[in-house]
């Protein structure tokens, strides 16, 4: 294994790395941005909007990630909807997450005893107090786990967006293997990164886990 290839082409992989990162950040954020209130809205939406949010939820689990990204970098132009390569990336990537968000958030929630919501109506308290210092801060040990599991599959799903020229770190790893044809130094580090990036990951939601006494 030639480890001067990766001094040689450090800058390219640091790059690809960084912008890695920065696709896993921004998917993660808004993803749970958008996730928290549908998954309000499948609570307390009444039957239609829950059925809807419902049949949106299982087709983004069930539509694999490549095919959701293509659909959208290849299908939509067919309707006159164009999007660059990174906005297809972030699109495809929010798109899919939310739906998990969603899902994660809204069976934390319905895990809070309902009489927490009773005794809280009983002692006057507002409905958004009654969220904010109440139910959320219950039901963040149920939320929290599958959450960071989610954001390492995030962190992972990145890897796709290569397919459609992204240059993420699976992109510019490939790409470095194609013109050298060296694979082991390359492979190496960037399973490394992603190890090291899942290990991030992991070790704060430990420390969510503490905060929260999730037991």
């Amino acid at each position: 294994m030639d480890l001067s290839l990766l001094i040689t082409y450090g800058p390219d992989l640091l790059a690809a790395t960084w912008l890695t990162v920065i696709l896993t950040v921004t998917t993660v954020v808004v993803s749970t941005v958008l996730g928290i209130p549908l998954a309000i809205l499948a609570i307390s939406g009444g039957p239609v909007i829950a059925a809807i949010l419902y049949a949106y939820s299982f087709a983004m689990r069930a539509i694999p990630l490549l095919l959701i990204l293509y659909i959208i970098y290849y299908g939509l132009p067919s309707m006159g909807i164009v999007f660059d390569a990174l906005p297809t990336a972030v699109i495809g990537l929010v798109v899919a997450a939310t739906a998990y968000n969603m899902e994660i958030i809204r069976a934390g929630l319905e895990a809070v005893d309902k009489g927490q919501w009773e005794s809280a109506s009983a002692l006057g308290i507002p409905p958004l107090r009654t969220w904010k210092d109440v139910i959320i801060p219950q039901a963040l040990p149920f939320i929290i786990p599958p959450f960071i599991s989610n954001a390492i599959i995030v962190l992972k799903g990145t890897s796709v967006a290569s397919i459609i020229t992204i240059g993420e770190l699976t992109a510019v790893t490939n790409g470095l293997i194609s013109t050298t044809y060296q694979a082991f130094a390359f492979l190496a580090f960037s399973a490394v990164v992603y190890l090291a990036l899942s290990s991030v990951l992991t070790i704060l939601q430990q420390l969510a886990e503490r905060h929260w006494k999730v037991t």
